[in-house]
């Protein structure tokens, strides 16, 4: 099925051959059928081409994290960073940013990634979990210590909202 994918793709892609969307359609079959490292070159054109396209970004982020090679990380953690900074409703691109920061060893930052894709997907007992230990982790006063601090105080009224409902 990929050969058959990829051909498609290619086939657009002679029609169009700079439509982001094409290119990121060849790069998604790719990384979806086991071949991540054959994704980044069509991915990263499609970012180039289309570089207001948080969804594309997110998935070169996520395609650079699947080459499982620790020299892909910080391309991977400055794109899904932009992609968060364009559209911060995207959990997805928060859990692969997530994952980032957990290889990086930045388990706090990692925390509020989690956080960031809890409270979105209206999970707000994990999401406070999530913000608080986060707050443990990053200095006070920081963007991320506020961010985390906004998101623990928003899930605390939601989980005390569905306790009450529940009584």
């Amino acid at each position: 099925y990929r050969d058959k994918a990829v051909a498609e793709a290619d086939a657009l892609l002679r029609t169009a051959p700079d439509d982001p969307y094409f290119l990121e359609l060849k790069g998604q079959v790719l990384l979806e059928s086991g071949k991540p490292l054959d994704a980044l070159p069509p991915l990263r054109e499609a970012v180039k081409k289309a570089p207001d396209a948080p969804m594309i970004a997110a998935m070169l982020g996520h395609a650079l994290i699947a080459t499982e090679k620790p020299e892909n990380f910080p391309e991977a953690e400055r794109v899904l960073k932009t992609a968060v900074n364009r559209d911060n409703d995207n959990p997805f691109a928060w859990y692969q940013l997530g994952v980032i920061y957990d290889r990086k060893g930045d388990l706090a930052r990692a925390a509020l990634a989690t956080a960031e894709r809890y409270n979105l997907e209206g999970n707000p007992k994990l999401a406070l979990v999530s913000a608080e230990t986060a707050l443990r982790g990053i200095p006070a006063g920081t963007p991320d210590y506020l961010r985390a601090q906004d998101i623990a105080m928003v899930s605390r009224t939601a989980v005390k909202k569905d306790k009450d409902k529940r009584d």
